[in-house]
């Protein structure tokens, strides 16, 4: 049900040393250290400066940077990253932002107007999309199978960065495009990561009504391929008496050993121990019944006061995977009052809150691992 295409994919010709992680998973110490090469994308994608200083440098970059890059023929791609423990896979191709504005590409998400403005202007500089926007499809065979068959073949990539193997295969040939064309018109397509970037590459569109700026490019995943990891909170102060208001919603034990938590249930570090909350009712709804919700309405608001989790300074958060020790470092070693660790979200959660029409809770989800920044990029004139 979506209409995708193939591009003509700006590349640099020694990936290892010029892609990054997304520009919103980058900190300003690591920022600091990648502008120390000056082969690397973070000039495009994090340019410094302030105000429009920032975005005219980032257009000067990617100049500067895009002589030394190869454009390819009109091509798909497929990208596998991973490593021992988990590896995924998906096509990188462009989208019609048609079918986005139509609710063909399902969100689960709202956007913010600061980081989206940001994303806008980012765009209008460059003139190209610079990063993925990560979507997942519902698990399909026939694309497995097209999937395995590339995987075959020489790739163009291949090569380690960030604890993964990164391998890129070009796809050129006509009626091997034309085929997975074919398949992805009878799917929708969920955005899993990126909706900041899919709603400015829409706002581009709508301003410049270019031939190419109506598709963006996409990482396209079957749904059964990705892993998504806990997105945890950690509360700086807490000055209620949490154990006791705790107990009115939730059945309240120490755990006597360290186990990852069940559905409903949310592990607290307090105090120096671990606990375990399960509700002593689950809410009806698709959001409603979300781990993160319930730690939201139950405990975050009511006990804590905390209301928007992206303003409040009282917390801040933690996505990935990091020891149960550095959970504990964060509460005893560091002064912070509380962490929350809860179940991750599932892909099935997701695509029913997006299938709705609804959205979920801001930070809900953590996909790992990231999908690199620089591999390919799309021109948009």
């Amino acid at each position: 049900m979506v209409e995708i295409k193939e591009f003509e994919g700006l590349r640099y010709p020694n990936p290892e040393e010029f892609c990054t992680k997304p520009y919103d998973v980058i900190s300003d110490e690591e920022a600091e250290q990648l502008r120390k090469n000056p082969n690397s994308a973070i000039h495009i994608i994090l340019p410094v400066g302030k105000g429009e200083e920032k975005y005219e440098n980032a257009r000067k970059e990617f100049e500067r940077l895009k002589k030394k890059m190869i454009k390819d023929e009109p091509s798909i791609y497929l990208y596998k990253e991973g490593n021992e423990e988990f590896s995924h896979r998906g096509f990188i191709f462009c989208v019609s932002l048609m079918d986005y504005e139509n609710g063909l590409v399902k969100k689960h998400e709202e956007t913010r107007e600061k980081p989206l403005q940001d994303r806008i202007r980012h765009i209008e500089a460059t003139k190209a999309n610079t990063g993925l926007v990560w979507t997942v499809f519902k698990k399909n065979k026939e694309i497995k199978k097209i999937m395995d068959d590339i995987m075959k073949e020489k790739p163009i990539y291949d090569f380690e960065k960030y604890g993964c193997r990164h391998i890129l295969w070009k796809i050129n040939d006509e009626d091997l495009i034309n085929k997975i064309k074919d398949i992805f018109s009878t799917i929708h397509l969920y955005i899993a990561d990126g909706h900041h970037r899919m709603a400015a590459a829409w706002h581009y569109w709508k301003k410049y009504n270019g031939e190419e700026a109506r598709y963006v490019m996409v990482f396209a995943a079957n749904d059964d391929e990705v892993r998504i990891l806990p997105y945890n909170r950690v509360i700086r102060k807490i000055e209620s008496d949490i154990m006791e208001e705790l107990k009115k919603e939730f059945y309240v034990e120490e755990m006597k050993e360290m186990k990852e938590p069940k559905k409903h249930e949310i592990q607290m570090y307090y105090g120096g121990k671990w606990w375990s909350l399960f509700p002593k009712e689950v809410p009806e709804g698709i959001v409603e019944s979300l781990d993160v919700s319930i730690l939201q309405k139950k405990i975050l608001e009511p006990i804590l006061g905390i209301k928007d989790i992206r303003k409040d300074p009282n917390i801040f958060f933690i996505g990935g995977k990091i020891s149960r020790e550095e959970y504990e470092k964060l509460v005893d070693a560091e002064g912070n009052a509380a962490v929350f660790y809860l179940h991750p979200t599932s892909i099935e959660e997701l695509e029913a809150v997006a299938d709705a029409g609804l959205s979920m809770p801001p930070k809900s989800t953590w996909f790992d691992p990231k999908l690199l920044t620089g591999l390919v990029f799309h021109l948009l004139e």
